[in-house]
């Protein structure tokens, strides 16, 4: 099997059509080009050159060859690239565009703990609820909720999220607990609006049938899921929210789930960044260290 600096030497040759320039581009003589090639030929058993005064070209078997080489000795090019830089220290600057408040709940609190582990990693942190282009905004990587739809980006699973109804212990014991979607039309219950389009959000359910949704109707309408999750805790009506509002008020029995059995399918959440032929390693410094951190999170709730 002819080794890699052969291979390397005839790439060349075929790229320069030249074995005078081939050589001085390698740093080698002529005639270890010339005697490299005809060691690659002898174990090949055809010609893969045409040599003439002026020029080299390739036989027919030497053009498929050719192809074959370079697409190797890139491949393995590139195998390499991604070990050296698996090896370099992560730093420099990273950008990251989060959704707002996914972002300040779940994010913000595991930066500290990251730049302890990449201090040389500056983050650079936009909160949007906006569906950017990262490419066209420079950023390097973002958190996106449901299914990915640009096949331009990579993801990687970070966790999932579910929609809950609650309702405090003491709107619940003045105003009774819901048992059906029905119930529902007897309760004060709190709407969620898009801050950009202030388009109000259906609660979503899942039932025997296939999932459905239902147009809140109550005495409040908010453009925060925290201030929403805080209303609810006051008391001021039931509310369909992310569980990661929830969580902490739940815990504490501020807020007390209804309706379970009609929570509607998980969203994934993933972070996704740009395809390219060597991921950066801040992008997977970070991206490593984020799906392990909520890894050991989603275990510790078990």
């Amino acid at each position: 099997m002819p080794d890699l600096r052969t291979l390397a030497i005839f790439v060349k040759v075929a790229e320069r059509q030249s074995f005078v320039r081939a050589a001085t581009d390698l740093g080698i003589t002529q005639s270890g080009v010339s005697n490299a090639i005809k060691r690659l030929e002898d174990q090949i058993g055809t010609p893969l050159l045409l040599r003439t005064t002026r020029r080299v070209s390739l036989t027919e078997d030497g053009a498929a060859f050719f192809e074959r080489c370079r697409q190797a000795l890139t491949a393995i090019d590139e195998a390499e690239q991604v070990l050296k830089r698996a090896q370099i220290r992560p730093a420099g600057t990273l950008r990251i565009d989060v959704p707002i408040s996914f972002g300040r709940i779940k994010l913000v609190p595991l930066l500290g703990a990251f730049q302890d582990e990449y201090p040389d990693v500056r983050l650079r942190i936009t909160f949007t609820d906006r569906y950017i282009d990262l490419i066209e905004e420079g950023v390097d990587v973002a958190v996106r909720f449901g299914a990915l739809q640009d096949s331009s980006l990579i993801a990687r699973r970070l966790t999932t999220t579910q929609f809950n109804v609650v309702g405090s212990p003491r709107y619940l014991a003045k105003h009774g607990r819901p048992k059906t979607l029905d119930d529902l039309k007897a309760h004060n219950c709190l709407a969620f609006a898009a801050r950009d389009t202030r388009q109000t959000r259906d609660w979503r359910f899942a039932t025997a049938d296939g999932e459905t949704t239902l147009t809140p109707s109550g005495s409040m309408t908010l453009t925060d899921g925290a201030s929403m999750c805080d209303a609810a805790t006051a008391g001021y009506g039931l509310a369909q929210l992310h569980d990661y509002y929830l969580d902490i008020a739940i815990a504490q029995k501020k807020i007390v789930p209804v309706l379970a059995e009609f929570n509607p399918r998980p969203i994934p959440i993933s972070l996704v960044y740009p395809q390219m032929r060597h991921l950066t390693p801040n992008v997977r410094a970070f991206v490593d260290f984020m799906v392990a951190r909520f890894k050991t999170s989603e275990k510790t709730k078990l």
